[in-house]
Order: C-alpha cells, then sequence, then structure tokens
C-alpha cells in the first residue's frame, strides 16, 4: 500500500532537512568584510556567478575606499571596475544611486542599528533595493533569521511542487521559514543555492541522482519519461 502524498509543509520541510544534511556550506565566510561592501556583493551576485563577483568585488575595492568614494565615483568608472560581475550598464548606475542614498540617509551604521523590519523597510525605502536584496543583506551582515528567496530556490520550490504560480516572493519566504529554525535558516538558505547550482540546475537537472527525487513532481515525471 503506498504511503500518502506528504503535505506542502511537510515536502518542504523534508526538502531542507536533507539539503542541510547532505550539502555543507561555510556559514561564516559569508558573514566577513564591511557592510558596505557586502551590500555591494549582493547586487553584484544577481545573475552571474560566485567566480565573477569576487573579481568584480575584488577590482571595486581596490578603486573605491568606501561610501562617499562611490557616490562622488561617475557611472562609468564604477562600472569599469564590476564589469567582470555583468549587466554591468544596469548595476552601475544603481550602485552609485544606493551610495548617494546611504549618504543622505545617514549611512549603513544608523541602518543597520534598526530592529529587522524598520532597517528592512529602509533598505527597501532605497531605489535600487528590493525586499529580498535587502533580507539577503540583513542576514550576511547581522545573522537576522531570515530566510530569503532568490532564483535557485523558487526554481527548486517550483519543481517540488510546494510553490504554486501565484506565489511571489513574500509567500515563498513564509513557507520557507514556517519550517525552518531561525538558527538554520542561513545555512539552509545557503545550502540550497548550491543545491540549485549543482543538482536541480535550471537546464539538465540531475533527477535520477537527486536526494529529493521521491518527494519531488518534476523529478518523479522526469524518471518515468
Amino acid at each position: 500500500m503506498a504511503s500518502p502524498p506528504l503535505s506542502i509543509d511537510k515536502r518542504v520541510a523534508v526538502a531542507v532537512e536533507r539539503i542541510l544534511k547532505n550539502i555543507t556550506v561555510d556559514v561564516v565566510s559569508f558573514r566577513e568584510g564591511d557592510p558596505f561592501k557586502l551590500l555591494i556583493a549582493v547586487i553584484l551576485s544577481q545573475r552571474t556567478s560566485r567566480e565573477n563577483v569576487r573579481a568584480a568585488l575584488r577590482k571595486f575595492e581596490r578603486k573605491f575606499n568606501d561610501i562617499s568614494d562611490v557616490a562622488r565615483a561617475s557611472v562609468r568608472e564604477i562600472g569599469e571596475a564590476i564589469r567582470r560581475a555583468g549587466l554591468w550598464k544596469q548595476k552601475a548606475p544603481r550602485i552609485k544611486k544606493i551610495a548617494q542614498q546611504l549618504l543622505e540617509m545617514g549611512g549603513l551604521e544608523k541602518i543597520l542599528k534598526l530592529p529587522y523590519e524598520e532597517a528592512r523597510v529602509a533598505l527597501s525605502s532605497m531605489k535600487g533595493i528590493g525586499p529580498k536584496t535587502a533580507d539577503v543583506f540583513l542576514m550576511f551582515t547581522r545573522g537576522d533569521p531570515v530566510f530569503p528567496v532568490d532564483t535557485h530556490i523558487s526554481r527548486i520550490m517550483h519543481r517540488l511542487g510546494v510553490a504554486g504560480d501565484r506565489d511571489g516572493y513574500e509567500d515563498l519566504r513564509r513557507k520557507l521559514e514556517s519550517v525552518t529554525p531561525p538558527e538554520k535558516r542561513m545555512q539552509a538558505h545557503i545550502a540550497l543555492i548550491e543545491f540549485g547550482r549543482e543538482i536541480c540546475t535550471a537546464r539538465s537537472p540531475k533527477c535520477q541522482s537527486c536526494f529529493l527525487i521521491d518527494i519531488c513532481q518534476y523529478g518523479m515525471k522526469i524518471v518515468e519519461k
């Protein structure tokens, strides 16, 4: 007799538990460094590889000392520094605007003294920073127990069958937070991204050897074919 299908919450919980068990990540290394440069790294990481982000960030750090330097720089200068990260024509003016806004608001240090919800609102109010970027930054900088959802995590949740077409960022975040203890959310966030990069890839996912195959709607359909 076949076992009854898992509920959505249970499927999410099992997936997170297995991914944490099978994928090892170094949480400490993600929380090192200057907060402003960490914010820049989060922005640069969008739609590019980790290697490209590191290379672009190294050049950015050599060229600019602080937020004031970035705010005064031309878009062209910023673009040249971050070119390796890709989409530099979109990211450069965004970074300059963020630096200018941060100076007007009294700097990142002032925002980082606020409680999570207030800090999130303050960051998200700036042009160029959305809720996801704010969540990732606050999680890495202060260890706030939030569970940001990037494109990899969203793809995994849709393939598992626990996310619907109408589920937005906040819906997916709440689903993950409801089944993941606060102290494990950063580790789980990083591990899910690694899982999406290495196993549940956008193209040609490794379903046949995936340890989530028995609870994944997408994977089971692939194997059946």
